[in-house]
C-alpha cells in the first residue's frame, strides 16, 4: 500500500512539473530567432595544442565518450569536449528548453566566449544534430566553422528507437527512468548502441550510470527525448544543401538507432561531404571502433586545409 501511495504521489509531482515547463514550439523561428535560451556555463575539458576541434556528444552521454579518440588527437590538435546542457556535469535547468536549437545557442555562446576560430566541430547523434544547426547558423551569427565531422548523426525524421520511445511516453517514461536502476539503464543503452556487446566498456557503463544519478539528470533526459526531432525538421532538411562547409560523415553500419540509410541521404544532400561507413559497428563508433575513427579524422584534418 505504501508503495502505491508513493507511486501516485510521484505521478502527480511529475505531471505538475511538466505542466509548469515552458511550452514553446520547437522551431527555428521560436528557438533561434527569439533566443529564449539563457547563457549557461557548460562543463568542458581542454587539452592539446594546434587547430581547434570541438566535440559534442550524443543523447545520454557526456564528454567522457570521447576519451579514446581524445588521447590520440590531443598530440596534434587543441580539443574542447563539452557536456551539453542537461548532461554530464553541465547545468540541468528546469526550463523546458532542450531542443537542438537551444543547445546550439549555448554552444555558439561557448565558441564566442572562448574566441574559437576555424573550428572543426565533431558531433555524434544528438551532438551531430546540434552541429548541423550551428552550420546553418554560421553565416548569420558569425560562427567560425572550418570543418564538420558528423558521426551517426540526427538529421531526418524517424521513429524513436524502442528505448527512447518508452521514455517519450507520458507517465510510463517517467516511471521507467525513475524506477529502473541507473546501471541497468546504462547497460541496456550500451547493448542497444553496440554491434559487438563484448566491446562494451565497463568504465563507460559506470560513467553513464553515475551521470544519470545526478540531480535533475532524469528531467533533462525526458525533456531532450521529447524535443529530439524539431517541429520544422522538413524545413531544416531543405536547408542542408546550403551547408558548404567541408564535412566528413562517419557511420556504423549496424546502427539500430539511426539507420545507415540516413548517412547516404546526408552525404547526397551536403554539397561538400564525404562518407565513411564501418562494417560491424553500431551507433557509437568512437567507442566501439576508436582507431578507425581516429584514422578518418586525422586523414580529413590533413586533406582539408
Amino acid at each position: 500500500m505504501d508503495y502505491i501511495i508513493r507511486l501516485s504521489i510521484s505521478i502527480i509531482i511529475v505531471t505538475f512539473i511538466s505542466s509548469c515547463s515552458i511550452k514553446v514550439p520547437n522551431t527555428w523561428k521560436n528557438r533561434i530567432n527569439i533566443r529564449l535560451q539563457q547563457p549557461l556555463s557548460l562543463s568542458y575539458s581542454e587539452i592539446g595544442k594546434g587547430a581547434t576541434i570541438l566535440f559534442l556528444h550524443g543523447f545520454g552521454e557526456s564528454r567522457y565518450t570521447w576519451r579514446y579518440v581524445a588521447r590520440d588527437l590531443a598530440r596534434n590538435y587543441r580539443l574542447y569536449s563539452l557536456d551539453l546542457k542537461g548532461f554530464g556535469n553541465s547545468p540541468k535547468i528546469k526550463d523546458g528548453l532542450y531542443s537542438v536549437y537551444d543547445q546550439a545557442i549555448i554552444v555558439d555562446e561557448f565558441i564566442k566566449k572562448h574566441k574559437l576560430k576555424d573550428v572543426t566541430i565533431v558531433g555524434h547523434s544528438l551532438g551531430g544534430g546540434v552541429a548541423l544547426v550551428l552550420a546553418l547558423m554560421s553565416k548569420k551569427y558569425n560562427i567560425s566553422i572550418k570543418r564538420l565531422i558528423l558521426i551517426n548523426t540526427m538529421a531526418y525524421p524517424q521513429e524513436l528507437p524502442s528505448m527512447l520511445n518508452m521514455l517519450n511516453t507520458p507517465i510510463i517514461g517517467t516511471l521507467g527512468i525513475s524506477l529502473i536502476p541507473n546501471r541497468t539503464h546504462a547497460i541496456e543503452a550500451y547493448r542497444f548502441a553496440f554491434s559487438d556487446d563484448s566491446k562494451i566498456p565497463k568504465d563507460g557503463v559506470d560513467e553513464c550510470a553515475k551521470m544519470m544519478g545526478l540531480d535533475n539528470a532524469k528531467y533533462a533526459y525526458l525533456q531532450t527525448v521529447g524535443q529530439l526531432i524539431p517541429d520544422d525538421i522538413n524545413i531544416m532538411i531543405k536547408m542542408y544543401k546550403y551547408i558548404k562547409i567541408p564535412t566528413l560523415i562517419i557511420w556504423g553500419e549496424d546502427d539500430v538507432s539511426i539507420d545507415v540509410y540516413n548517412a547516404y541521404r546526408l552525404n547526397y544532400i551536403l554539397p561538400n561531404s564525404r562518407l565513411k561507413v564501418f562494417a560491424k559497428v553500431g551507433h557509437i563508433p568512437h567507442e566501439e571502433a576508436p582507431k578507425k575513427v581516429i584514422k578518418e579524422i586525422r586523414k580529413f584534418m590533413i586533406e582539408v586545409k
